[in-house]
């Protein structure tokens, strides 16, 4: 931290908020500030009480004391703020405060018996926790409730720091009992194995994908095998309180390369991979499903090329190709009425394969239903057949009951394991297949194997894309309630006590009495106030001083304020009002509309 931060932390209350949240003096304690016989002793005494209780720590010699925590003391004892100047003339009384404040209100100096309790608390409390400041304020919190004087922010960022140290060693030991000396020894693999001259094993999976084909699509899946058979089940084995702290290694172990890694010690050196590891098996899982989706994109926009392509030629040739079939007709008509040769009089007018071709397009073009684009489908299943079955094996979908047919249906194709040879089973799920796809999956009363593994393949991808079906390993493609769930399980709490049945009268007895004691201890902070406080049978309070960062965020929020609010042209602006106020001020109007078109910014004063 930066010593402004460091000073942040104990620097005494600024504002009246923090002053009547911690340095209300009660009965107990004003008794004993009244046992001082000098309004400067009892000043001094209830400042270094309420120093005591907040910050936490003792009052420097020679300290600049906020003005409104001051004047809030000196009101509350009664005593005058300019006997300030009268302090601590004698060290000696000063140190008898002391000693009196910590056996009457029970401060305690930091000692080895509670150093060592206190570290042991912060070492508890760092093992879920990543960000050394938070356990700071904790820290300090924990010393200020336990009555625990703070000697110096150094001490107690020296305790953070060792207690977040050891948490550290703690996880790397924990993540190092999970694995075995064959997982260990195949990272140390990863980073001296080259794939190639220049380039490490490591530094290969982390390679980003290439462009849209099945062979990124293989390497993806190659990837993934390797880290899954080094990682194996230890990430699921990982308590749920190391889920921050693997998250902080794995980003960690994203930036070193395969060289920073080797100058690491091993049990850090494998723990840190194993996070990279971890989160790399996600990532490449997010990577191989983003992949199947372009796959699928790819071939339905190459499908629809396909089918524009041939409406444009149809429409193009079509006018020719029916004038050709027409006088095909009519020259076979005159044949047989006169006797004649049939195909000579056919040859005359084309060749046989060009009236073959004109009656293929046509039957074509006139097949049942409109033309759509799964028609132009089957070109593309060469891709799909390569790399479809490994891809649906290679995870475990997961979805609800609308979509268990689906994952029937992957089942069997993963089974097969794109194997032609390897016929469809006879009970096949069918029940995935939808309707748009049933033309062309049912075909002469058997199913087209090519066309069914694509509409599974095409099913599965917007299943994907909608959230029916997810992975539990994805990041992006996994399943709502893992989403939901926190990533680190709830810090425990104190038995929450049992309420009593409700009643009425004694719920507002007790109201009662609690507002009659706070009225009755406003009155006695009150009774010695200035006079000029009160007005016309008020109590007035002064406002507190804004300070240069107040003004600044004010000045902020206002400037977006205005930023939000929209732009309108004068001209139109002053066109409303005319419009609202029935020309009541049109002559007004017009001589300020008269001075541009300038925009206005804000709101319009009256």
């Amino acid at each position: 931290m930066t010593r402004k931060q460091r000073d942040a932390l104990l620097t005494l209350p600024e504002t009246e908020v923090e002053v009547l949240r911690h340095h209300m003096l009660g009965p107990a304690d004003l008794a004993a500030v009244n046992q001082c016989r000098t309004p400067e002793t009892r000043l001094s005494y209830a400042l270094q009480l309420c120093c005591l209780r907040f910050p936490g720590r003792y009052l420097s010699r020679g300290e600049l004391l906020p003005g409104i925590m001051l004047d809030h003391i000196a009101d509350q004892v009664q005593a005058d703020a300019d006997v300030i100047t009268l302090f601590a003339r004698r060290g000696a009384t000063r140190y008898q405060q002391l000693t009196s404040i910590k056996q009457r209100h029970g401060f305690r100096d930091l000692s080895r018996p509670l150093r060592d309790e206190l570290t042991a608390w912060a070492q508890d409390e760092a093992v879920g926790l990543t960000d050394g400041r938070v356990l700071l304020d904790r820290l300090i919190e924990r010393m200020r409730s336990a009555r625990i004087i703070i000697p110096g922010i150094s001490v107690v960022e020296r305790l953070a720091a060792t207690a977040m140290h050891s948490a550290d060693l703690a996880a790397i030991a924990e993540i190092g009992a999970l694995l075995s000396p064959p997982q260990c020894d195949q990272m140390d693999v990863l980073l001296s194995a080259k794939v190639h001259r220049q380039q490490s094993r490591l530094s290969w999976l982390r390679a980003p994908a290439g462009g849209v084909g099945a062979r990124s699509l293989a390497e993806i899946l190659d990837r993934l095998d390797l880290v899954r058979n080094i990682v194996g089940d230890a990430p699921a084995r990982l308590p749920l309180h190391l889920n921050h702290r693997m998250a902080q290694m794995a980003r960690e172990g994203s930036l070193y390369t395969a060289q920073a890694f080797q100058q690491m010690n091993a049990p850090r050196r494998h723990a840190v991979m194993m996070a990279t590891l971890s989160e790399l098996a996600t990532t490449l899982t997010d990577a191989a499903l983003s992949m199947f989706q372009s796959l699928v994109g790819r071939a339905n926009l190459r499908a629809k090329k396909r089918l524009e392509e041939t409406i444009a030629a149809s429409a193009e040739q079509g006018r020719a190709r029916l004038l050709r079939i027409a006088e095909v007709l009519d020259a076979v008509v005159t044949a047989v009425r006169s006797e004649s040769d049939v195909t000579a009089a056919v040859a005359v007018i084309a060749p046989l394969d060009t009236i073959a071709d004109d009656a293929a397009i046509i039957r074509r073009t006139l097949r049942p239903g409109r033309p759509d684009v799964l028609g132009e489908l089957a070109p593309e299943y060469h891709v799909f057949r390569k790399i479809g079955a490994r891809f649906l094996s290679s995870f475990a979908f997961e979805g609800g009951r609308a979509v268990q047919p689906l994952l029937a249906a992957i089942a069997v194709l993963g089974g097969i394991g794109g194997d032609r040879r390897k016929p469809l089973p006879a009970d096949v799920p069918l029940g995935n297949i939808e309707r748009r796809w049933s033309r062309y999956v049912f075909t002469d009363n058997s199913i087209d194997r090519s066309y069914y593994e694509l509409a599974t393949y095409f099913i599965l991808a917007n299943a994907l894309a909608s959230g029916g079906v997810w992975v539990v390993t994805s990041r992006i493609h996994r399943p709502l309630e893992k989403l939901l769930a926190p990533a680190s399980p709830a810090t425990p709490t104190q038995p929450v006590a049992l309420v009593h049945a409700f009643n009425a009268e004694d719920y507002l007895a007790d109201r009662m009495a609690a507002l009659d004691a706070a009225l009755l201890n406003t009155e006695r902070h009150l009774s010695g106030k200035d006079a000029a406080i009160f007005a016309d049978g008020k109590l007035r309070f002064p406002k507190e001083p804004r300070g240069d960062n107040e003004q600044e965020q004010m000045r902020a929020v206002t400037a977006r304020l205005y930023a939000m609010m929209p732009r309108v042209r004068i001209t139109d602006l002053l066109d409303q009002v005319n419009h609202r106020l029935h020309r009541a001020f049109l002559p007004c109007l017009h001589r300020i509309a008269t001075c541009g078109s300038a925009r206005l910014h804000g709101r319009i004063d009256r």
